[in-house]
């Protein structure tokens, strides 16, 4: 039997976050400035595109991968590049590398904290 539904390409994106006492911050709160950001910079029509999901948040080694439609990829290095704070904390969230594979974005995740 051959499936013709195509499922859509993902692409995974790692970032770095820039700023101090960042370890109070919880998944939650990441999740809502980036989706603020989402919708005051590019409207509803792209946030239903994007199909965000934050992977992984190591607060400790400041790094993070979240993944999105390979259609949106830039809309969502945009939304990140344009985060300045989250809960009141100054916060830059600085777009690393993307990837088309997790396998691929955590072995650059390990070379580059190292």
């Amino acid at each position: 039997m051959i499936n013709l539904v195509r499922t859509e390409r993902q692409r995974y994106i790692l970032f770095k976050i820039i700023g101090e006492d960042v370890t109070n911050l919880n998944n939650k709160e990441f999740l809502k400035s980036i989706w603020n950001s989402i919708w005051s910079y590019f409207g509803m029509k792209e946030a239903n595109k994007i199909g965000l999901w934050l992977l992984e948040l190591d607060l400790e080694e400041k790094f993070g991968i979240l993944r999105c439609s390979h259609n949106t990829k830039e809309v969502m290095i945009s939304a990140l590049s344009l985060i300045k704070e989250i809960n009141g904390k100054r916060i830059i969230l600085s777009p690393v590398k993307t990837s088309g594979t997790i396998k691929t974005i955590k072995n650059i995740k390990n070379s580059v904290i190292r």
